[in-house]
């Protein structure tokens, strides 16, 4: 209907913002990002245009772009909660945490029966590790709207940042509530009933981390009488299909016939697990590397680019440079745009990441490490999983499953974790690394 109101007059702005609503309701970003481009440049002092420009912006991760379209409608209307909202995601994104708590306190006195803006704020003071404070502002939240799933898996990640994991497992199950999920078919998710005999889909949801990490759980549930399939990107499959009990691999578009399913995250949940440091994935033949002068030490310094933490979480490799004058043999398991950054001065790094087409390429790799220094990534599961030495590179706001403190894991006893302070910048954090006694 909008767009026959478009095609009588084209010039109407109001109608350009109306379909960008509507295909934005869809989750059509690109093409509400172009309506709504249209929408201002034919009503550039419309508030409202401005705040849905960016926020579409936000959605699709253009926030250097996004945030000119928010302060501007903000200098357009002062009070704009929405635009405030929109405006402390970003800033949450930059690392400006307590800029962007304060922002969206403001948009939670303007609008206190919105629970979208109240999970905002719990969010910008998570990451800036005021936890109680986050707490409450996802309760605050969950008040106004007991459905908002967002607060609820927000919250999860706190009680699981804690290691409140009965607790932890259980919210976090409203993430599968998120649009992306819509499809699965509910009738048949697996909760723990009886599946001997039967066949069950375990599906990988999120990244290559978070597959690793909780493919572990896959045996036990074949060692319940069932055959395990397990869906998942094909990277993964030559590595996950080696393990015993699981009985097939399929990709994230396949469709193979099955009796029920479940999330491979969920299982800690189903089958009641607690976290288990022991390896849990065989390590493959060795990589041959050629003659060694001295320790095997693999680099990884950037993760997925798209994962909404990256920003805090990678490093280049720059950083490294602390390294220099330790005499080992470096080799870069990178792999992606960041492979291509060069070395600091005096680092000699074999790159290997042309050799790694799956990640059983990367296991054997790994298998020929005598350490792994990394980031928040893949490897560093794979390496845990491996039971291969590996020291872990954390952002000052970790993710869930690192804990809060400390330097060890319960997911895996061959990691050693290295945090970042809040006011420690990476060339103290490096020095700290390269001054660790032992494998280096």
């Amino acid at each position: 209907m909008i767009r026959r109101a478009l095609q009588l007059d084209p010039d109407v702005s109001n109608y350009h913002n109306s379909l960008g609503l509507a295909l934005h309701g869809q989750r059509q970003f690109d093409d509400a990002l172009g309506a709504w481009r249209i929408a201002v440049s034919l009503d550039p002092e419309d508030a409202d245009i401005h705040n849905n420009l960016g926020m579409v912006l936000c959605d699709l991760r253009q926030y250097g772009d996004a945030e000119p379209a928010l302060r501007r409608a903000l200098e357009l209307r002062p009070d704009y909660a929405g635009a405030m909202n929109n405006l402390g995601r970003i800033l949450v994104w930059k690392g400006e945490y307590d800029a962007a708590a304060a922002l969206l306190t403001r948009a939670c006195s303007s609008d206190p029966e919105n629970s979208t803006y109240w999970n905002s704020l719990g969010v910008a003071l998570r990451e800036s590790g005021k936890i109680d404070r986050a707490l409450a502002a996802f309760a605050r939240a969950l008040e106004i709207a007991p459905d908002l799933a967002d607060a609820h898996v927000n919250r999860a990640q706190i009680m699981l940042l804690r290691g409140e994991y009965d607790a932890g497992w259980r919210e976090l199950e409203w993430r599968l509530r998120h649009p992306r999920h819509a499809a699965r078919d509910t009738a048949r998710f697996w909760s723990g009933g009886d599946i001997s005999d039967r066949t069950v889909l375990l599906w990988a949801e999120q990244g290559y981390g978070d597959a690793i990490q909780f493919i572990r759980y896959a045996p036990l549930v074949a060692a319940r009488g069932a055959r395990v399939i397990v869906q998942c990107r094909p990277a993964l499959h030559a590595l996950f299909g080696a393990i015993d009990g699981i009985a097939e691999t399929v990709g994230p578009d396949d469709a193979p016939a099955h009796d029920c399913h479940a999330a491979l995250m969920s299982l800690p949940e189903i089958l009641g697990c607690a976290p288990d440091p022991a390896p849990y994935l065989d390590a493959p033949a060795a990589m041959a590397l050629g003659a060694k002068q001295g320790r095997s030490v693999g680099l990884v310094w950037a993760g997925n680019p798209d994962h909404a933490n990256d920003r805090n979480r990678s490093h280049a490799l720059r950083d490294f440079a602390p390294l220099v004058p330790k005499k080992a043999e470096f080799y870069a398991l990178q792999t992606g745009d960041a492979a291509m950054e060069s070395a600091p001065d005096g680092l000699a790094v074999t790159a290997l990441g042309g050799c790694l087409a799956n990640f059983l390429d990367t296991a054997a790799a790994l298998a020929a490490m005598d350490l792994v220094i990394a980031v928040d990534t893949a490897t560093a599961h794979l390496s845990g999983a491996l039971g291969r030495p590996v020291w872990l590179i954390l952002p000052p706001n970790p993710d869930w499953r690192w804990g809060a403190a400390g330097e060890t894991t319960l997911w895996y006893g061959s990691m050693r974790l290295f945090r970042q302070m809040r006011s420690e910048a990476p060339a103290a954090l490096f020095e700290r690394i390269a001054g660790a006694p032992a494998a280096l």
